[in-house]
């Protein structure tokens, strides 16, 4: 990758975080290197923290970004101490109908909310991430949910579902042989090259969705 391109890349993101008002990006900083980009720096929350690496992920040409970034809190914003945190998370669980909450427990340590237990589905693991990291006052989180499936499906299935459904999806079709889909114990390893980011995110939601998979490990790139 040429220098000129390297700086494009890394001017397209500056410019990416800094149109996306969630962000307040007047302390990141970015670098990139044979289109992997390294964001440092702090942020208002750790929900911007993740829009950031999604907003760079967006740019053409990124292949990987490595989120450093630091959660600082605007010293006029009023946190709520660990106990707040954590029974807000419980409560949000709670209310949400998709995620069975029941054998999920909460932890938060100076901010960094831990999961544990186990839920049904990979994707309940994962939404119950999501809802945590949109929480008030959390600075980490650390998913460690195991996915205990309600119906054991047969490794080959789930990969011939994943599959089936690649050739189903816009963004996709016609790219098969360029991924490559291997299942061991229900956890799903995605490798091989798509076209763009939303095929990326489209090809790791299609597995995160499928019936039986405990986990998906992405090692997709772009180009």
């Amino acid at each position: 990758m040429s220098p000129s391109t390297t700086e494009i890349i890394k001017q397209d993101i500056i410019d990416q975080l800094t149109w996306d008002n969630r962000i307040d990006a007047n302390d990141v900083y970015v670098s990139v290197r044979d289109g992997v980009v390294i964001l440092q720096g702090t942020v208002p929350s750790y929900a911007a923290k993740v829009a950031a690496e999604k907003d760079a992920y967006q740019v053409d040409g990124v292949n990987r970004v490595e989120n450093e970034l630091k959660v600082e809190f605007p010293p006029e914003t009023e946190r709520p101490d660990d106990q707040e945190i954590t029974e807000n998370i419980e409560k949000k669980l709670i209310w949400n109908s998709q995620v069975n909450s029941a054998n999920i427990s909460v932890q938060t340590v100076d901010g960094v909310v831990s999961l544990t237990g186990s839920v049904d589905s990979f994707w309940e693991k994962i939404m119950a991430e999501d809802i945590a990291q949109y929480t008030h006052g959390v600075t980490d989180v650390i998913n460690r949910l195991l996915v205990s499936v309600t119906k054991s499906v047969l490794d080959m299935d789930i990969e011939k579902d994943i599959k089936n459904t690649y050739k189903r999806s816009g963004l996709l079709a016609g790219n098969e042989d360029d991924l490559t889909v291997s299942v061991t114990n229900g956890i799903v390893r995605l490798s091989g090259v798509v076209p763009s980011y939303p095929a990326k995110r489209q090809a790791y939601n299609i597995a995160k969705y499928t019936s039986g998979v405990v986990d998906v490990i992405d090692d997709l790139s772009t180009g």
